[in-house]
């Protein structure tokens, strides 16, 4: 299969890699820099990035942010100095499209941070569910069992501000004058 794009090397992947790594303002999963790059440019694949990937991390250009964990890298000083010295070999529409698509990470990620949901079992067929976007609102219901309940917390996550909306315009209503 033909890909169209301007990333056609591996050291071009590399340079991507690092590049989006500047713009993530925390340690980021693989899968994280995997959605951030594969994003910007369909010039290379899955396999592509990551033998790229795992070079950076074996030439010290991209540390483990944790050694406990290993799931979280950042850029190292190396890859600083490296990403300084040739971030104008990526073409401008690529550094353009990173760094887009490292602020849509962003701010998924603090959508996702901000949002919360939890269920516990209070009675057989009974689960309480909370839901609740910090500093904004909380809401909890009931549900008559564990799948119910999952459902109103994937709902939730997947809708939260859509809900917020409905539930501000029902409850600032003038049901009065609806008589």
């Amino acid at each position: 299969m033909a890909r169209y794009g301007f990333i056609k090397t591996k050291e071009d992947v590399k340079f991507l890699i690092l590049y989006a790594l500047c713009y993530l303002p925390e340690a980021a999963t693989f899968e994280t820099l995997l959605d951030v790059c594969t994003w910007c440019d369909d010039g290379f694949g899955w396999f592509e990035f990551k033998e790229a990937f795992d070079e950076l991390v074996a030439t010290g250009h991209i540390a483990v942010a944790d050694p406990c964990a290993d799931t979280t890298y950042r850029i190292s000083d190396k890859g600083q100095e490296a990403l300084a010295a040739f971030h104008n070999r990526l073409p401008y529409t690529v550094r353009e499209a990173a760094q887009r698509s490292a602020l849509r990470v962003v701010r998924q990620a603090h959508r996702n941070a901000v949002i919360s949901t939890h269920s516990e079992q209070i009675h057989p067929n009974d689960f309480l569910v909370r839901m609740g976007i910090d500093e904004v609102f909380a809401l909890e219901m009931h549900a008559a069992n564990a799948d119910q309940a999952s459902l109103l917390e994937k709902t939730f996550r997947a809708h939260a501000e859509e809900i917020y909306q409905t539930l501000l315009h029902a409850m600032t209503k003038d049901y009065e004058a609806a008589e």
